[in-house]
């Protein structure tokens, strides 16, 4: 079994950079359009140095959270992230690149280890890194479609 993960999944948004930043950063309107996850923050709504975030996860039969912490911020084009605990530790980011008529947002796992025995069993299935890939394509088609809307 590997001792970390690695994963890279992007979409192109027609969107700038600095939207695509904004819907990602800003916790309460993320909130918004992300179905099927809570989330809870530390103070402010917006993305700060060393932020504490948690992600509450509905699944039909069963509900998991992560938390993360803001290990670095680049506006408009990164956010870095750092997962602190059970069932993940590790690094991620996510990095929006301009394009012609859009951005090109890519979510990274960097390095990412599962933490505790469910979720070692998990990924030495092969299901962490694939739960990974459809959470990531499902995050990014909904950002995706917030921002049409929005912008229509």
């Amino acid at each position: 079994m590997a001792s970390y993960y690695q994963s890279t999944q992007s979409l192109f948004i027609p969107a700038s950079p600095e939207k695509v930043y904004e819907a990602l950063t800003n916790w309460p309107v993320r909130s918004q359009w992300r179905r099927g996850i809570e989330i809870d923050w530390e103070e402010e709504g917006k993305a700060f140095l060393n932020q504490k975030v948690t992600f509450r996860v509905k699944r039909p039969l069963f509900t998991y959270s992560f938390s993360f912490r803001v290990s670095g911020l680049g506006p408009p084009r990164r956010l870095y992230m750092e997962y602190t605990g059970k069932p993940l530790m590790g690094r991620a980011a996510i990095e929006i690149n301009p394009q012609d008529n859009g951005s090109q947002v890519a979510f990274h796992w960097m390095k990412v280890e599962p933490v505790g025995w469910v979720s070692r069993i998990f990924f030495s299935l092969g299901l962490g890194t694939r739960a990974h890939r459809i959470r990531t394509v499902e995050t990014l088609s909904m950002l995706k479609e917030y921002l049409e809307k929005k912008d229509s």
